[in-house]
């Protein structure tokens, strides 16, 4: 199977997942093994969803490697998180209903720990119709792979527990299915400007963590809560939202380091990716290419530097299944990941030069990694170059 663009659907594709309803995970829109109706297409955009699977003879074998089954949990714990947050909006419900979201985080947990995948980020979840609901399901997925990734880190930062309490990421979880919970207070005029803020706008943003905080804290673990106020926290220092001296009110200085907890860490960092990859009112979706170029360029000292790295050797560069150009004109699709060398997946090649099919792309296999003369020019036709740099430096500093 092979990961396309919606807006590069041709016709005759057969979709090898099927697509499911934004406001039901259980229902599908349409079903796997249909041909796509192209007029099924603007309705697909219309609902946030971007890229679908279509069958490919030679790479059925990526079926075994993007596992279904997590895509069906991360929509249910979407599912959680939209049916609540819309009976709290529309006054039908006085709270949110944490233990609904404890159970579905449970169930991500421990799919996760027993997936054959790994943990590798292969797939996110599309935006939907509602990114606030989205991107909450995503970062805790993400937090809770990255937090798989550095069990030994969280056993060293959490040394007041038992290893097995200082691993357990059911309270990450929590705290980053929850951390944007305050932009419910925050006025639609402002949450949703395609613009820039003004200096007051700015300032009735960034005090979503606070009101998220005054939401949540004494029903949640304090563990939790913090994440929620502390997940605009840089590790370098500033960040938001300010602290204060609780007998006095007056102004403290940001936390910074390891001031800020572990939990916090890693979802800021989940946090700023996130957002960056999803199409949103005032920037399009980038690649994942490019926001991890610019998340070390642009947000250097933002990160904890631990957890940078191993976020690095989790996120792929270029996502599996996706289709890309290489300096030889030649069109591939990416089979496998390189952690070690984010920036040199292994792929298997599509269409020649001259734009023949090769028959048998498995034949056609190559690991960039190797063939060191070759690399990934383009993807969805933006050049991926300038990106690559930083990738390429962080290889070879290793």
């Amino acid at each position: 199977m092979l990961r396309v663009p919606v807006r590069r659907i041709e016709p005759g594709m057969v979709l090898a997942r099927p697509v499911p309803y934004p406001n039901d995970p259980y229902r599908f829109l349409l079903q796997r093994d249909r041909e796509i109706p192209m007029s099924a297409i603007p309705q697909l955009e219309k609902l946030g969803i971007f890229d679908v699977w279509v069958r490919h003879r030679s790479l059925e074998f990526l079926e075994d490697v993007i596992d279904e089954g997590l895509g069906q949990r991360q929509r249910e714990v979407y599912w959680q998180v939209r049916r609540n947050f819309e009976e709290v909006m529309s006054g039908a419900s006085l709270g949110l209903d944490i233990s609904d979201f404890q159970s579905a985080i449970s169930n991500l947990f421990d799919f996760l720990k027993q997936s054959r995948c790994g943990n590798v980020l292969l797939d996110k979840l599309d935006s939907f119709d509602c990114y606030l609901m989205s991107h909450s399901t995503n970062v805790c997925y993400l937090a809770m792979l990255l937090g798989m990734k550095l069990e030994r880190y969280l056993i060293e930062e959490r040394s007041s527990k038992t290893p097995q309490q200082a691993k357990n990421l059911k309270e990450l979880g929590l705290g980053c299915l929850l951390h944007d919970v305050g932009k419910m207070k925050v006025p639609d005029e402002i949450l949703n400007k395609p613009g820039r803020f003004t200096p007051e706008e700015r300032e009735i943003m960034e005090l979503h963590p606070v009101y998220g905080y005054e939401m949540v804290k004494g029903r949640v673990s304090p563990t939790a809560a913090q994440v929620v106020l502390n997940h605009h926290q840089r590790y370098c220092g500033g960040g938001y939202p300010q602290r204060v001296d609780v007998a006095t009110g007056d102004p403290l200085p940001t936390m910074q380091g390891k001031q800020i907890p572990i939990f916090c860490r890693l979802a800021t960092l989940c946090d700023v990716y996130d957002a960056a990859t999803t199409k949103r009112i005032y920037h399009s979706a980038k690649p994942a290419v490019q926001v991890l170029h610019e998340m070390r360029t642009f947000c250097k000292g933002f990160f904890d530097p631990v957890i940078e790295q191993a976020f690095y050797e989790i996120i792929p560069a270029f996502p599996i299944g996706q289709v890309v150009t290489l300096s030889n004109r030649i069109e591939a699709v990416v089979v496998d990941f390189n952690p070690s060398q984010p920036g040199r997946p292994k792929v298997q090649c599509l269409r020649s030069a001259t734009g023949e099919t090769f028959q048998d792309p498995s034949l056609e296999e190559i690991d960039l990694a190797i063939f060191t003369d070759i690399e990934i020019v383009e993807v969805e036709e933006t050049d991926v170059r300038p990106y690559l740099a930083t990738q390429y430096e962080m290889e070879l500093a290793r």
